[in-house]
């Protein structure tokens, strides 16, 4: 645990999911995450969300796994409703890039989600599609079961769902079941278990743990800030 606040110290201002609600026009969501599992592997990410319009979100996120990945991703997203009654619904696209063992190779995804509010509460699911361009190189790592969670595969659906309680002011309790099937590889289901609290300041504290339920993945620790302005 300490080598992990060590690290995101160092990183200063992860991965958050994208809701399907618009980021309010010029303001800024920021967030720094890291994650590093049983097998001692780990990854740090910086994310950044900015309102262009009313309905429209540009993102941003930037990773790093310390099995020698690095990525870079832009999206837009849309939102689908006219912001009137209880369901809320969206679509992203994006593109990037990943640096890996000295290869950099192309990225692009897309994602619809849903998402509802209620009384100190809401829920949201989302479904992306990753694609990454691929290489013949005989120096490039495979996905091995303890850094499945962490690297990109080639061809991934991914599936969140997520469950978010304010059970009282400063303080948010969030769940989130994520679903990742690797083109090739084995399915994964992981449980994200963690309590967002407000601190001095305008800054959010994050503090949660990622349980494996099924798939090559290991336990991990969650630490992360959020940032509005």
């Amino acid at each position: 645990m300490i080598r992990l606040v060590l690290f995101l110290a160092l990183m200063l201002p992860a991965a958050v999911q994208a809701g399907p609600w618009p980021r309010e026009a010029g303001r800024t969501f920021l967030s720094l995450s890291g994650e590093r599992n049983r097998a001692d592997s780990s990854y740090a990410s910086v994310y950044a969300e900015y309102g262009l319009t009313p309905r429209t979100t540009l993102g941003m996120e930037l990773g790093r796994a310390d099995q020698a990945e690095t990525s870079a991703i832009l999206w837009l997203q849309r939102a689908l409703d006219d912001g009137q009654g209880p369901n809320r619904f969206a679509m992203q696209s994006g593109a990037g890039v990943i640096r890996r063992n000295d290869l950099t190779l192309p990225v692009v995804q897309g994602a619809l989600s849903w998402g509802r509010g209620f009384d100190r509460g809401w829920i949201t699911a989302q479904v992306l599609a990753k694609m990454t361009g691929s290489a013949p190189d005989p120096r490039a790592p495979m996905r091995p079961s303890f850094a499945a969670s962490f690297l990109t595969a080639e061809r991934v659906i991914k599936t969140d769902v997520t469950l978010g309680l304010r059970p009282r002011d400063g303080l948010m309790v969030i769940n989130s079941l994520w679903l990742e099937h690797p083109q090739d590889e084995e399915y994964s289901a992981r449980l994200m278990s963690s309590l967002v609290f407000d601190v001095p300041g305008p800054v959010k504290v994050e503090l949660g743990m990622v349980n494996p339920l099924s798939g090559p993945s290991e336990q991990a620790v969650r630490l992360g800030t959020w940032l509005e302005f």
